[in-house]
């Protein structure tokens, strides 16, 4: 109460000199620099200049209504604001903890004493945090058969303006692409496989974003096959197991006959006929291949299984002989009978 008193005071005060020196009025100029979008929840500030030799008497309204008047140090704050108003500097308005009811239009006269009155009038727009921001594909399914697959964006709180992206690339929004019910719903029309990508969305306002992505998948569809019902599908692939099986059944009856033929051929072949090896006196083993083999001065044992018996020595076949008895023609002698014992 002592205040609103002293505020009636001071501009009563105000509005003396102003008629006392009236004719030598002139209206001040004021601008502000300030954001007007702000996020919920935070301090609004709403700052002003102007030019002036003197106090002024500043009055902020919102929505036609007094929010706070200001003079000399002296506030008058509307109850709406419930003491979460102030004023700094030379008139300037802050706004605790500000709520989406902060939201409006505001302005705001400065009235110097002796000049006319300045204003200024703007716009204040509190805004939700984007938060949850995802994409849904409908149908979930989709080939290129499909007339069309839709996209949509949502977010729980803040959602405003809504681009589109493919690949991280902007989405140039003609031909195939449709945008709808304000930009959350990306519409593809007669997709293909061209149209398979990553395509996200971003949600904004502007104080707060938000983006999500998703992968849409457009499935190739075979002419040819696509107006084959289920159960033909189902005895092309039941034929072609089939056919697997019996090609491979004939693979294993091929491999066994060839088998069998040649163990046929290796038994119906003679054996190679034995050579025994032989071993002179002195104990070297001569092969049926070696020309020694045959020669006369090496009396061999052979080395078989079949026992060897006596053989008759003719005259000049014992080599000790022959060198006793150089003479060419020999004296007749009886036969030696040598006996060969198998080693």
């Amino acid at each position: 109460m002592e205040g609103c008193a002293a505020l009636r005071c001071a501009l009563l005060c105000a509005t003396l000199l102003l008629l006392y020196t009236g004719q030598e009025a002139a209206a001040i100029t004021v601008v502000s620099n300030s954001s007007v979008d702000f996020l919920v929840g935070r301090n609004i500030s709403l700052s002003i200049s102007y030019t002036s030799n003197q106090y002024a008497v500043v009055t902020w309204n919102k929505d036609g209504s007094m929010l706070v008047t200001w003079y000399k140090n002296i506030i008058a704050s509307s109850p709406t604001l419930q003491g979460r108003a102030d004023i700094i500097g030379n008139g300037s308005l802050l706004i605790y903890n500000s709520t989406k009811s902060d939201s409006g239009n505001y302005s705001v006269s400065v009235a110097p004493p002796g000049d006319l009155t300045g204003s200024l009038s703007f716009r204040v727009n509190i805004y939700d945090p984007v938060t949850n921001v995802s994409v849904s594909q409908s149908p979930a399914a989709v080939d290129e058969t499909s007339p069309a697959v839709n996209l949509s964006c949502s977010a729980s709180s803040g959602g405003m303006t809504y681009t589109w992206m493919r690949e991280g690339q902007s989405l140039v929004i003609n031909g195939s692409y449709v945008t709808l019910d304000g930009g959350r719903i990306l519409q593809i029309n007669h997709p293909n496989r061209t149209h398979s990508g990553n395509y996200s969305c971003n949600v904004s306002n502007p104080v707060s974003w938000g983006d999500a992505m998703r992968f849409l998948n457009i499935s190739f569809s075979d002419p040819s096959t696509s107006s084959l019902s289920g159960g033909a599908i189902a005895g092309i692939v039941i034929g072609a197991v089939g056919g697997v099986i019996l090609l491979i059944a004939l693979i294993i009856i091929v491999v066994f006959c060839v088998r069998k033929r040649h163990r046929a051929e290796r038994e119906k072949k003679p054996a190679a006929p034995h050579k025994d090896a032989i071993r002179t006196v002195s104990g070297t083993t001569l092969s049926p291949d070696d020309p020694a083999y045959f020669t006369m001065n090496n009396i061999m044992y052979r080395s078989s299984s079949i026992s060897m018996g006596s053989y008759i020595m003719n005259n000049g076949d014992n080599t000790s002989d022959y060198f006793r008895n150089p003479s060419p023609n020999p004296p007749p002698n009886p036969p030696k009978v040598k006996h060969a014992t198998q080693v």
